[in-house]
């Protein structure tokens, strides 16, 4: 049985799978897409663990707001420990052995999205199942 496309096998665990069929550019932006749509479920699963309000609702504009008192850098560094855990058994669970969450002392990296040009559109219906 052959299998289409050029693909170098893993010499070691440490080693990137060569994928000669695939442009470096189209990787690149579909692990970005693939990082954006992981962090928003991590999201939403550490808002599920922390019982968190529904975002836009009154208890969350409440949240939002608070967010710069003390309760609630208390609450974004709990939040931090929580979305760490959550990476590190999803990294366990994944066989990731030497896999190093980021530290929980860090602030949560704000992300923006970035525009796109019309020439770089996916078919967002094809990543739905995240």
């Amino acid at each position: 049985m052959s299998v289409s496309g050029s693909i170098v096998p893993r010499v070691s665990e440490n080693e990137p799978v060569g994928v000669e069929s695939v442009p470096d550019r189209v990787l690149d932006e579909l692990a970005d897409v693939l990082i954006d749509r992981l962090d928003q479920l991590l999201d939403r699963l550490t808002d599920r663990a922390l019982a968190s309000p529904r975002p836009g609702s009154a208890g969350w504009e409440l949240e939002w707001n608070n967010r710069e008192t003390a309760n609630g850098r208390v609450r974004a560094r709990e939040r931090s420990r929580v979305r760490t855990e959550l990476v590190r058994r999803a990294g366990a669970g994944l066989g990731m052995v030497d896999f190093a969450p980021p530290s929980p002392l860090q602030t949560p990296v704000v992300r923006t999205r970035r525009a796109r040009s019309g020439r770089d559109r996916l078919d967002e219906a094809q990543l739905a199942f995240f």
